[in-house]
């Protein structure tokens, strides 16, 4: 079979690995192993269970250090009334800028699904509230929370349904 084609293969590198070969596939093995004792749960500690027990612990400190009235959840009812009483604060004080159907102006839509600083409901009222770098002023100090909180839930109830 050797001479059918006239190519004869050396006898002597046939049963020898090239040593490029030999050097790569010892040296994946060797990473394949430090992989596996570097992050195995045994050697690191890391675990998923680890993580999600951390940030538990992380949201339940942030809450601890805020009031009752910030971490009061709004019901469906609760923040339909407070959307109504907003949208008549966003024709007043709003709509100048942002137009009298949230279609912009001066200022960009607020019609969403796609807001540049968020989507939330706490999204809209920081950003009213304290306003942004490009144009848009705060207005914590002119409206208070209460106002502030009903525009943001007025935008926010617009694009959501």
């Amino acid at each position: 079979m050797d001479e059918f084609d006239g190519i004869r293969e050396r006898e002597e590198g046939k049963k020898k690995m090239p040593l490029g070969m030999l050097v790569l596939f010892l040296g994946l093995i060797l990473c394949g192993l430090v992989y596996l004792y570097s992050f195995s749960p045994q050697t690191s500690g890391w675990t998923q269970t680890g993580q999600y027990e951390a940030q538990v612990k992380a949201r339940e400190a942030a809450l601890a250090g805020k009031t009752g009235a910030e971490v009061h959840v709004e019901t469906e009812h609760e923040q339909m009334a407070a959307a109504e009483k907003g949208k008549e604060i966003y024709l007043a004080e709003c709509a100048g800028c942002h137009g009298e159907k949230l279609e912009g102006g001066i200022g960009p839509s607020l019609k969403g699904p796609k807001f540049k600083y968020g989507p939330t409901l706490e999204d809209h009222a920081r950003i009213i509230a304290k306003g942004t770098g490009e144009g848009m002023p705060g207005f914590e100090q002119a409206l208070g929370k209460e106002k502030v909180r009903s525009v943001a839930a007025y935008i926010h109830t617009t694009h959501r349904h």
